[in-house]
């Protein structure tokens, strides 16, 4: 079945990371903060008062549900991280509620 958009013109597959992401303050306070702009980890976990460890793991799970993306992968320091177009959705849904 195609992936229908709801009342609020989300996707299935929208609602569903919305759905995921707001389930945990962690990943709101992290997907919040990427709204703004692009940050490391190390930037992420200042900016969100996360232990680095816990933005880190956030990070890889927003990730495996393709929120967010590193643009830098290469990198073993300063990666850097930003929303997907999937995630700028699911973050401006998070913001509007």
């Amino acid at each position: 079945m195609p992936d229908e958009a709801d009342s609020d013109g989300l996707s299935d597959e929208e609602l569903d990371r919305y759905g995921y992401v707001s389930a945990s303050e962690r990943r709101v306070a992290v997907v919040t903060a990427l709204r703004e702009n692009p940050r490391t980890p190390k930037q992420l976990s200042e900016r969100t008062d996360i232990r680095l460890n816990h933005v880190s793991n956030v990070l890889s799970e927003l990730a495996d549900e393709d929120v967010v993306t590193c643009v830098n992968p290469e990198r073993k320091r300063g990666r850097v991280y930003r929303l997907t177009p999937l995630g700028e959705t699911v973050s401006a849904e998070v913001a509007s509620r």
